[in-house]
């Protein structure tokens, strides 16, 4: 058997074995090296929960707050449109807000006693409070499921009353409101019908001022006259808007200089909570 025979006959099948068996050998070997024991399995998974733990409520907060912010901003879009729309829903010229019968004026006479005609309009009882007449006309610029009148007993409004902040008793919310078709509830703030809370989604917690409850005041008379500004404008409270509103107006109303709206109180649902629709709209972003 000549040297090509030899390889080929016997010899170099065996090699190849014996190589195949070294590297199953090797790759066995290898494989058992690579694998992890149950200690170290748990002690990964023990640093992934810890990890998710000190991680996951902070993003739960930063999108509540990213959904309380685009709530925010469209609820002040669609109550500037509103606004803007009662006039002339009631066949009067743009921005005339006396003749839609916005104001306190058209329902005094000339004694300074109540017109009562103003307690029913289009079939609508208002129990004779121009607060209810104001959210019924602001209303109609809304799709809504709701509208609820003063001292209503309706179980529905009952419960938006209860849902109000009561921001640590420093306000009183007993007015008229609404809920409109995607949640939001608007509601006047007590007897001072120039301003609004809007809760930007509805029966959903925490309803606290600056968080999903925000306030916005509506310019009246006064305002024209003394501040040059026109009327049936919606300021977001703690703007620097807020300033030249001369009801409850001045340098302080300003959440810059009164340095309110902060983190503390807001979680503690206190008064100053009242001031960060201004700042949340300056920011773009609730940071607090």
């Amino acid at each position: 058997m000549n040297f090509d025979s030899y390889i080929t006959s016997g010899t170099k099948t065996a090699f190849t074995v014996a190589v195949n068996q070294k590297l199953i050998k090797y790759n066995k070997f290898s494989l058992k090296k690579a694998a992890f024991t149950l200690a170290e399995t748990l002690i990964t998974l023990t640093i992934i929960g810890v990890i998710a733990a000190l991680t996951i409520p902070s993003l739960i907060s930063e999108y509540q707050k990213h959904t309380y912010v685009v709530g925010l901003k469209k609820a002040y879009s669609q109550l500037q449109n509103a606004m803007k729309m009662i006039p002339i829903t009631q066949g009067c010229p743009s921005g005339d807000f006396d003749c839609a019968g916005w104001y306190y004026e058209r329902y005094y006479d000339s004694d300074g006693h109540w017109v009562s005609d103003v307690t029913n309009i289009e079939g609508q009882e208002f129990n004779g409070t121009i607060g209810n007449k104001r959210t019924y006309l602001l209303s109609k610029q809304f799709k809504i499921n709701k509208l609820c009148y003063t001292g209503s007993t309706d179980e529905i409004c009952k419960k938006i009353k209860n849902n109000l902040s009561t921001a640590k008793g420093n306000y009183y919310y007993g007015g008229s409101s609404f809920i409109t078709n995607d949640g939001m509830i608007i509601s006047s703030v007590g007897n001072a019908t120039y301003t609004y809370n809007i809760d930007v989604n509805g029966f959903k917690g925490p309803n606290k001022l600056g968080r999903d409850q925000f306030l916005f005041k509506i310019t009246d008379h006064e305002d024209e006259s003394s501040r040059g500004l026109p009327q049936g404008l919606v300021v977001p409270a703690g703007s620097k808007l807020n300033i030249n509103v001369s009801y409850g107006g001045g340098e302080s109303s300003y959440w810059k200089n009164n340095q309110k709206c902060t983190t503390e109180n807001v979680n503690k649902g206190e008064y100053g909570g009242k001031y960060c629709a201004g700042r949340v709209l300056e920011e773009d972003a609730m940071n607090y």
